[in-house]
């Protein structure tokens, strides 16, 4: 099983400004799970310290902690229902367990077991504050990966993974760009993509020719004559086939090495949900408002990087008469999609109606029914995909603007992009410490399911 962590920027700065201390140093932390068949990713949610006065002597190469120092916070995991990790610090060092850590891991899984009734998890930060690395484990399985989420997207191999392999010969124009560990770590990603259309195509067809390693596509609907104009690789043969197997077959007819996953399903269903919830980052390439108000909520419970991304073209008497399109950044500690004025309640309540009850409601007065069809254009649909890529890429790899804007809006027919801020709601998902890294729940995300 793939064993990966997942952190917001402000807990990984807590934890790795730790190392600025001579001595070993340790905490608690507590966190949620998101787990499938063959992948694992621990979401975190915040640090116990160990209080100073509860340790009997600390150097920079082992500690003692009296119990009154760390056995509190596993109760206070097991009343959360959180996940602990053991977290220390090697400052200055390679993140390597000791003999004396492997002792410990020893004799504190059954203190785990027995107060927070899950299995010893640990987590070792060494080197310096400013490049740290890492080691851990979960179950006895070691972790490979560390996300960081914020400003920046980090994708750090732990100290012990192996080294993802690539052809060079393919890529050597953009690792000429990044490099080639740049270029390892794009190969690291997984990456979901909700929406086959306009949107989402593009960013799928971007994301598979930069060696992304693994891009989840999610999609119920099929090609039509009437999107053919739109969808990246699509042919006439394609009218009536599922949007998802079209773009799977076009990532496996390149033979970059890439995983496709086509997941034929909305995203409002929970086993498309459940595909994205170990993604590194999500694309949102829809234009419903069901589908949004999940997307909404998966930059807090899971720690990802979600961009949302839309259209709107006016038109009148076939002339254009506006044309906007619009990227959200959504990570934790930036305000939800539900705070921004972004999804339509109205729309959302009779998007998730049965399409017998919406009808009725639409009988009697009580709904306005689905609205038609938008005009869409590729070059425009394509440019915003472009737009979103760029901005993983900018996250990932740190050039650009300093201090990034959580949503842009772009008035193509003035040539104008405004760079727009937002704040949370008080009681909005987005402002709730506790919905932070809670990963798997029931109900997932703790909202109703169809």
């Amino acid at each position: 099983m793939e064993l990966r962590i997942a952190a917001a920027e402000p807990l990984w700065d807590e934890l790795r400004i730790a190392l600025h201390d001579v001595d070993e140093c340790a905490g608690i932390i507590l966190a949620g799970i998101a787990s499938d068949d063959d992948r694992l990713t621990i979401c975190l949610n915040r640090v116990i310290w160990v209080p100073e006065d509860a340790y009997d002597d600390r150097s920079p190469t082992e500690m003692w902690i009296r119990s009154e120092g760390w056995v509190p916070a596993l109760g206070q995991a097991a009343a959360g229902e959180w996940q602990p990790i053991f977290f220390h610090t090697h400052p200055g060092e390679p993140p390597t367990p000791s003999d004396f850590d492997a002792k410990v891991a020893e004799s504190l899984a059954a203190v785990f077991e027995t107060r927070a009734q899950r299995p010893y998890a640990s987590l070792i930060l060494g080197g310096e504050p400013e490049a740290p690395t890492f080691t851990g484990t979960f179950d006895g399985e070691p972790f490979e990966q560390f996300r960081v989420v914020g400003d920046r997207l980090r994708i750090l191999p732990a100290d012990d993974a192996a080294e993802v392999e690539f052809d060079s010969a393919l890529f050597d124009r953009q690792v000429r760009a990044f490099g080639e560990e740049g270029q390892r770590v794009l190969r690291r990603l997984r990456v979901g993509v909700v929406g086959g259309g306009g949107t989402g195509s593009p960013v799928f067809e971007q994301l598979i020719r930069l060696g992304v390693g693994t891009v989840i596509v999610v999609d119920d609907d099929v090609v039509t004559k009437t999107n053919l104009t739109r969808i990246h690789e699509s042919e006439a043969d394609d009218v009536g086939e599922s949007k998802v197997i079209v773009l799977s077959k076009a990532a496996e007819s390149l033979g970059l090495g890439n995983e496709a996953v086509p997941v034929d399903a909305k995203i409002t269903k929970r086993e498309a949900f459940a595909a994205l919830r170990n993604c590194d980052v999500v694309f949102g390439c829809t234009d419903d408002n069901a589908g949004r108000a999940i997307l909404s909520r998966l930059a807090y419970y899971y720690c990802q990087l979600i961009i949302d991304m839309g259209v709107v073209i006016s038109a009148r008497d076939e002339t254009i008469t506006g044309l906007n399109a619009r990227m959200t950044v959504l990570t934790p500690g930036t305000p939800c999609l539900f705070c921004r004025g972004r999804i339509d309640l109205v729309r959302l309540r009779e998007e998730m109606q049965a399409p017998d009850e919406l009808e009725w409601l639409v009988a009697e007065g009580y709904a306005q029914g689905l609205a038609e069809q938008d005009p869409s254009v590729i070059p425009y649909t394509t440019m915003i995909a472009s737009f979103a890529v760029d901005e993983m890429l900018q996250r990932l790899f740190g050039f650009g603007h300093d201090d990034p804007a959580s949503e842009i809006l772009i008035r193509a027919p003035e040539r104008q992009i405004r760079r727009l801020a937002g704040s949370s709601q008080a009681g909005c998902v987005c402002a709730d410490p506790e919905k932070l890294g809670r990963a798997d729940c029931e109900p997932p995300l703790d909202r109703m399911w169809a």
